[in-house]
């Protein structure tokens, strides 16, 4: 099967490092998410995964499919689920949406925030001050104005690439801990949620769309393609 990966910016509130300042944010609306919806569905997939807690599918059904959008919470309406994944769904017919994250801490893990902290805080601060430089080249985009551009570079081999090697850095640190965060934390948290879209793919599928946040983008390519019937393709790379 084939499945294209769409790295993506949360659009609500988040502890995420890797997300858009809210001046950014508002520099888009429902006709831009309109635009990127419409170009995704040229994929024609069958399905579309999105991250939000895979025990929690129920819930997501019951909001997709619920007939009042007032009904729908309001700070939900700003996440990239609604904007982007519900419609593209709801373009291509979809009767659902599917929950495939997993976002919990594994006993053995180890709080970022004590790295942030520990012996080795300033080349902690250093490696953590190349993301800002990151979204300071996206903020650039996003003055552009075309979110179809924002979203094919943020889906670039460049971006992806920087966001990844954040991770590989920060297990370089002198002091073991973030090394430790990166291993039982990140690497095991991408592995539960391949392991729930695959748990999710239905017999007829022959494509998907996973809408995920791009940080994510590396390591679930990687992951995803250790499955030789599996074809990932990156948003950056797709033209219909």
């Amino acid at each position: 099967m084939e499945i294209l990966l769409v790295g993506t910016f949360h659009f609500s509130d988040t502890s995420d490092l890797n997300t858009l300042s809210e001046k950014d944010k508002r520099k888009y609306s429902d006709s831009d998410f309109e635009k990127l919806a419409i170009d995704l569905a040229k994929f024609q997939a069958d399905q579309v995964f999105v991250e939000y807690p895979f025990h929690l599918q129920e819930h997501l059904t019951s909001i997709y499919r619920s007939a009042e959008v007032e009904e729908i919470n309001e700070a939900f309406k700003k996440n990239e689920i609604y904007q982007i994944g519900f419609r593209l769904a709801k373009i291509l017919g979809h009767d659902a949406i599917y929950a495939v994250d997993w976002n919990e801490q594994p006993e053995e893990s180890i709080d970022l925030g004590l790295v942030a902290e520990g012996q080795s805080k300033t080349e902690f601060e250093e490696v953590m001050n190349r993301v800002k430089l990151v979204l300071e080249k996206l903020s650039t985009i996003i003055q552009q104005g075309d979110i179809i551009e924002l979203y094919k570079y943020i889906n670039s081999y460049e971006n992806i690439v920087n966001d990844h090697k954040v991770y590989l850095d920060l297990m370089q640190l002198d002091d073991e801990m973030a090394f430790e965060w990166v291993m039982r934390y990140w690497y095991y948290r991408n592995s539960k949620i391949v392991r729930n879209i695959k748990k999710s793919i239905l017999p007829e599928t022959k494509r998907a769309v996973i809408l995920y946040g791009s940080g994510h983008n590396y390591l679930l390519k990687q992951l995803l393609e250790e499955d030789e019937s599996i074809k990932v393709i990156q948003y950056g790379d797709w033209s219909e």
